[in-house]
């Protein structure tokens, strides 16, 4: 492999990797606006890699650049978002 395209490769990891961390961050602002605006309210959890809604609060689809995003509850009610990006880098937020 020439410098060129390894060089082109690893840029297009780095925009894969952060295209799921921006996915994973829009979720937990989703995740986490649905249940401030009413305390107690149970978190919406599971598979986020197709998209997330949450009452009005919706994330749309991230396309091809994650392999797998989960919202849990962290024990106290509130978010916790782990997505994994197709080049297996792993982001969990907050």
């Amino acid at each position: 492999m020439t410098a060129g395209v390894a060089s082109l490769s690893g840029s297009w990891q780095a925009t894969r990797d952060r295209a799921a961390l921006a996915h994973g961050h829009n979720v937990f602002k989703a995740a986490w606006a649905y249940v401030a605006e009413a305390p107690g309210r149970a978190l919406v959890t599971g598979d986020c890699a197709a998209g997330y809604t949450a009452g009005s609060y919706s994330v749309p689809n991230p396309g091809g650049s994650v392999r797998s995003c989960t919202v849990r509850d962290r024990g106290d009610g509130t978010p916790e978002v782990e997505v994994v990006s197709q080049s297996g880098r792993t982001h969990r937020l907050p």
